[in-house]
This record gives C-alpha cells, structure tokens and sequence, in this order.
C-alpha cells in the first residue's frame, strides 16, 4: 500500500519482465494504483486502518499516494462544477 485516506487505500502494482535467455536483470514493464474503499457490514464506506509509515521510502510513496488522491478530487470537483460528471 502506498497511501491511505479515510476510507480509500491506494495499491501499486508492479509489473516485471525478463528474457530467461539473456544475463540482464528485470525490466519493469508497467506501474499501475489501484484504488480500494474500505466498507462496512452494510456496504458503506467506512475509516480504513492508518498506514504505518517507517521508511523514507514508506513516506516518499505515501507522499506521492496524497498527491494523486488530491489531483483526482481536484478533477473530479472541476468536472462537477462544469456539469461533465
């Protein structure tokens, strides 16, 4: 996990490749966030548990987690207010 909200969590998903028949280290071949909403009983979305950060790089992703987040509201109220969504 790389960020956690009230209720939404954030997951990076790292995907590797390699050629077996080569001496070369993996290659990453593509990055992708996925998002989560924790829900209660009801279906209702409810406080996720906090992220313990306890590296630099826990807090260097985590950081990088709260700005998308933030971006993605900024779009999601612009898109509102121009009646788009």
């Amino acid at each position: 996990m790389t960020f956690v909200g009230r209720s939404s969590m954030e997951v990076a998903v790292e995907v590797t490749v390699e050629d077996l028949t080569k001496d070369e280290p993996a290659k990453t071949a593509l990055t992708a966030y996925f998002t989560f909403v924790a829900l209660d009983a009801q279906g209702h979305s409810c406080p996720a548990p906090a992220l313990e950060l306890i590296t630099e790089d826990d807090r260097r992703l985590f950081e990088a987690g709260r700005q998308r987040y933030l971006n993605y509201k900024q779009r999601k109220n612009l898109m509102k207010q121009e009646g788009l969504s």
